[in-house]
């Protein structure tokens, strides 16, 4: 466990806004402030071969514009899924603003240590038509202007170290499709908390369509490209 001590302005919450394709505070912005930028792994990993699987996070509401929060870090889970290992990490935030967030990261080729395998749980969409539908094109600089955040996963930007990873391209960061969700989400709907895991990569000027249920006091909802869900078992509370 450690602890640090973040700042922000409001350059800082207007960088980010337009990196998820708004103005103004963003709730995805708690991310960037915790996790300085991205996710970070407990281990010494080769970086392509680091997934982000899930995200979440947690609002107690909106942030000022410009602030401090002390942060304290710690892994609270390392699974042994046999392809890999789930290393799932939280960030709790006081101060100028109160938030809690947390992911998890696979990585590929470090299973079979031995270790608790976890559970995995599946959050089923409704059976009927999405109650919100809410569309964003991304743009080809997308992932550049996400990059400016904080998150300088070269998997975003090279090339060669892409295909290293497996994609033909240099991929959108997961954070980023998540924080454009998140602000779909927040608009139409004033939502709090925001849940999700990640099924597959989007690439910079993809089309992002989230559909979105209410069920109860919560909304579920799942985020596609052409058909292919791309964030899935999304759920989140609204304001009220």
């Amino acid at each position: 466990m450690s602890t640090v001590v973040r700042s922000w302005t409001e350059d800082d919450v207007e960088r980010y806004a337009a990196a998820v394709g708004g103005t103004g505070m963003q709730p995805g912005f708690a991310i960037a402030v915790a996790q300085f930028g991205g996710p970070q792994v407990e281990m010494d990993a080769d970086m392509t071969q680091v997934l982000h699987a899930e995200q979440s996070l947690t609002l107690s509401g909106e942030l000022p514009l410009s602030g401090t929060v002390e942060v304290t870090r710690h892994v609270t889970d390392v699974f042994d899924k046999g392809s890999g290992a789930l290393i799932v990490r939280e960030w709790r935030a006081t101060g100028d603003a109160e938030f809690s967030t947390r992911a998890s990261l696979f990585v590929r080729g470090a299973g079979g240590f031995g270790g608790p395998r976890g559970t995995t749980t599946r959050l089923p969409m409704p059976d009927r038509a999405p109650d919100v539908e809410l569309g964003f094109r991304t743009s080809a600089d997308q992932a550049d202007r996400y990059r400016l955040t904080g998150d300088d996963n070269p998997l975003h930007w090279d090339p060669v170290f892409a295909e290293r990873g497996g994609f033909p391209r240099p991929i959108l960061h997961g954070l980023a499709t998540y924080g454009i969700t998140a602000r779909l989400l927040a608009d139409e709907l004033d939502v709090l908390a925001v849940g999700c895991r990640f099924a597959a990569p989007v690439f910079p000027g993809d089309e992002l369509l989230v559909s979105a249920w209410r069920v109860g006091d919560e909304v579920r909802f799942r985020t596609a490209v052409n058909h292919t869900t791309v964030i899935d078992d999304g759920r989140a509370t609204p304001r009220s």
